[in-house]
């Protein structure tokens, strides 16, 4: 992929044809974004607020207060109203509410595709390292692959600079005592987890914010802002937000607050974010992706299949072990995002490294698994979506897409009752499973070989 696209900065095909205010938008933000300097801040808006069945989880609980539905009051006034009034104050009750609220979106299905679309979309680009929300499900972290959010002082000692982080402001469903949902909560919420705040404080000091799922006309998003500003500071940097019914005055009232608002659509946002970067080569198209996965299915497959009894079957199935690592590779790297097309590059460079090496060694072993590995990213770099030759020629030491056996080897036959010590069980003699891939791993190869 890297050898076809030259011009990384150039916007072109799809990312061309964006226009209006998420042209503008990109246009403003992206480099940010790519350069991992864009903090996104994620409200219930893009996730279980966006599509709730029935009632939203606000208009629920309001309706079993004294409140009247003729009058306006914010999130956690309705909230502490709860409490106060069903609970003695506690938080139990409502909690209980809130999960099951909340659980059904979790199950596969209709309502979880529709609640995952941000989610789902978001994981597609790696350039978000740290992404904060107000929500307390658990969608984002598990799109995402986090599996342990910031939701308290105590989570910072699991921080990891070079991973995903999602930081939870008001706490997770899956730890109930974490969740700040009543006015008391939100007045408290600083002094309890400072360390936590203080990593806020830090990001708002240096990187750019954007806000996506708030409504900005409601006042729980000026209760949000006005917590965080209040006892936090300013932004430092100018911040955005994506709502696609802001009104002008939304737009001037916020303008005059540091925030640039863009009536855009989150999900319509994140698509053309990702073409962006796909047209300046630095993520990989769709079609790319759901080949590298077709390709897996494909090898897996013939992999289970190969019999192991002939020079061509052994020499295939190290090259096989070698397509299916390097696509486990790329595919894991993406969905992670813990990867940068730099770092696919120094992979490429590795693997033709690591084929020479054992050329020079004369290791048919080594030829045959570093071959494969090679292929796979070849193939990633160059955005080549042709099927990978599965097999390996024993002789020749290249790429094949029919079997040839080669030497056939005959085992003795085994008596009755006679265990079979010349072909060694796959899983026999590993120090743990990691070392076997469905067929035969090196280990069991090298003691085939030699006999």
């Amino acid at each position: 992929m890297a050898t076809r696209h030259k011009d990384r900065d150039k916007p072109v095909g799809k990312g061309a044809q964006i226009r209006g205010p998420l042209h503008e938008l990109i246009d403003r933000i992206g480099k940010e974004i790519a350069d991992e300097n864009c903090v996104l801040f994620v409200g219930a808006g893009s996730s279980t607020e966006k599509w709730p069945r029935g009632r939203s989880f606000y208009l629920t609980v309001r309706a079993m207060t004294s409140l009247s539905e003729s009058d306006t009051y914010t999130f956690p006034e309705v909230m502490q109203k709860f409490c106060d009034e069903r609970d003695g104050g506690h938080h139990n009750l409502l909690i209980r509410e809130a999960i099951h609220h909340i659980e059904h979106f979790l199950l596969p299905g209709p309502d979880n595709r529709l609640v995952s679309q941000f989610s789902s979309r978001l994981a597609m680009i790696p350039f978000f390292k740290v992404v904060l929300t107000t929500n307390w499900d658990p969608l984002l972290e598990r799109a995402l692959n986090v599996l342990v959010p910031m939701t308290q002082d105590r989570d910072l000692a699991f921080w990891d600079d070079q991973k995903k982080q999602v930081i939870k402001i008001h706490g997770c469903i899956t730890r109930p005592h974490s969740i700040v949902a009543t006015q008391s909560d939100y007045d408290s919420c600083v002094a309890a987890n400072p360390l936590l705040f203080n990593k806020v404080r830090d990001l708002m000091a240096t990187k750019t914010f954007l806000f996506t799922g708030f409504s900005l006309k409601d006042a729980d998003f000026r209760e949000i802002w006005d917590t965080i500003t209040s006892r936090l500071g300013q932004f430092s940097k100018l911040a955005y937000a994506i709502d696609p019914f802001a009104t002008d005055n939304d737009i001037t009232y916020w303008s005059q607050r540091g925030i640039n608002i863009f009536r855009v659509r989150d999900t319509e946002f994140l698509e053309g974010l990702r073409n962006h970067f796909v047209d300046a080569a630095m993520l990989p198209p769709d079609r790319l992706i759901k080949f590298l996965m077709s390709e897996r299915n494909r090898i897996v497959k013939l992999h289970l299949k190969l019999k192991q009894d002939c020079d061509g079957g052994m020499s295939s199935a190290m090259y096989q072990d070698g397509l299916l690592h390097e696509l486990d590779y790329i595919l894991d790297e993406l969905q992670l995002g813990t990867s940068r097309q730099q770092d696919f590059e120094n992979e490429l460079g590795l693997m033709h490294k690591n084929v020479r090496a054992a050329h020079k060694q004369e290791d048919p072993i080594e030829i045959a698994y570093y071959s494969g590995r090679y292929a796979v990213i070849s193939a990633y770099s160059e955005a080549d979506c042709i099927e990978l030759p599965p097999y390996f020629h024993p002789s020749r030491l290249t790429p094949l897409q029919k079997l040839v056996k080669g030497k056939v080897w005959n085992f003795p036959k085994r008596r009755k009752g006679e265990p079979d010590n010349q072909a060694p069980a796959h899983t026999e003699g590993h120090s743990s499973k990691a070392d076997t891939f469905f067929g035969v791993c090196k280990h069991c190869a090298e003691l085939l070989h030699k006999r």
